[in-house]
């Protein structure tokens, strides 16, 4: 197996990393030439470069121009699929982040159909994502508040209009830098729509929602997402406090290499204190308690709102600082489908930020995911079992 990316020559940086952490190509795929670059699309919009590929499609840097000048933009496009189900998800996606406007949600431009292709067109930022950013080391407090609390404006947004990510991870938050009189300043864009779940009364929510679908990615999907249980904007909160929990250590709270894993662990386990691990004894005491409330196991004794947790966190003060509020004028990050590079060091699982893709409402389908939850059922019901024993002797 060649372990360099065939496209720019970069070398894999682990054997199970499948896209190039610097083209975003998939790795051992045969080069190709691509007949959409240097076209123009839409009638406006022209293909520079491939920028990654994702299950919803390609991306590519592009750009629009503006009088004499060009605006940078990324184009996401869905191909010549026929398959209606992806369709009307990409269709879907596109209608969400449109309805989101907010400083921290990634700007939708412009969408349409061409040629068999469906395209996206959307805001385009070069730098990293926070799955990046956390593989460079422990971030400083004052950096990990500011961040945390853009997530939670974001998200709160989306949660007042109905609208529940079911897929929040550091690499689906990408981040920009802008420069105001203290110094560089994060700005946060969360990205990647594609599975969130929107008002329930809406007609794309009850045509592409499955019964029993496990939708998420395993590492940062709450314990209800795992049991087929209605979720709402809690099972956001939870993955806010995962990521928390991971900018402040480098960590998860568990290591698991497999649904089944994951599944046990979130449902479970307790996560450990911060201050129990080696080298944060001196955490402070408000970001613990803040943490744990957001990762309680029942939905009810959760946190209640991403507000609410960043208030814990903070608890200073407005959380709703200005610092939140910056405006960027043609911000520029990398694509929602870009892949972030697998951080150094010990990793929670050996690919802890994949999706779960939802399943197509096909009969296969629904055996393989009855399947899935009859093998965590029953290690459920084996481990409550164990602890009955165990607290009768």
């Amino acid at each position: 197996m060649n372990s360099d990316c065939l496209r720019c020559g970069t070398a894999r940086p682990t054997p199970d990393t499948r896209f190039c952490p610097r083209c975003g190509s998939r790795l051992d795929a045969p080069v190709t030439v691509d007949p959409l670059l240097g076209s123009t699309l839409l009638g406006r919009y022209k293909v520079v470069r491939t920028l990654g590929e994702g299950s919803m499609g390609r991306v590519y840097l592009g750009e629009q121009r503006v009088g004499a000048g060009a605006r940078k933009v990324a184009i996401k496009i869905l191909g010549s699929s026929q398959d209606p189900y992806l369709i009307e998800r990409f269709r879907r996606e596109a209608a969400i982040v449109a309805a989101l406007e907010h400083p921290n949600i990634v700007k939708m431009y412009d969408y349409g159909e061409e040629d068999g292709r469906f395209v996206s067109v959307m805001e385009y930022l070069p730098a990293g994502s926070l799955g990046q950013l956390i593989g460079n080391g422990v971030m400083d407090n004052g950096r990990v508040e500011n961040i945390l609390g853009q997530i939670a404006r974001a998200l709160d947004e989306a949660h007042r209009r109905g609208v529940v990510h079911r897929d929040l991870k550091p690499e689906n938050i990408l981040l920009a830098t802008v420069a105001d009189g203290r110094g560089q300043l994060d700005v946060v864009k969360v990205v990647d729509f594609g599975i969130a779940r929107r008002p329930k009364d809406s007609a794309e929510e009850r045509t592409l929602t499955v019964t029993g679908a496990l939708m998420g990615t395993p590492a940062y999907m709450a314990p209800e997402q795992f049991t087929a249980e209605k979720v709402d904007a809690r099972v956001d909160v939870y993955a806010l406090g995962l990521i928390g929990f991971q900018m402040l250590t480098g960590r998860l709270p568990w290591r698991a290499s497999s649904v089944v894993e994951w599944a046990h662990a979130h449902k479970f386990q307790p996560p450990a204190p911060l201050t129990s691990l080696p080298g944060f004894e001196q955490m402070s005491p408000r970001y613990e308690r803040a943490i744990l409330h957001a990762l309680e196991k029942s939905p009810e004794a959760r946190t209640p709102s991403a507000l609410a947790f960043i208030d814990e966190f903070v608890s200073r003060g407005d959380a709703r600082g200005a610092s939140a509020t910056v405006e960027m004028q043609a911000p520029v990050i990398a694509p929602p489908s870009m892949p972030a590079p697998p951080p150094p060091g010990p990793r929670p699982s050996s690919a802890p930020n994949d999706s779960l893709e939802p399943p197509r409402p096909a009969a296969s389908q629904g055996k393989a995911a009855l399947a899935l939850y009859a093998v965590v059922g029953a290690l459920c019901l084996a481990v409550g079992y164990l602890v009955v024993r165990l607290a009768l002797r």
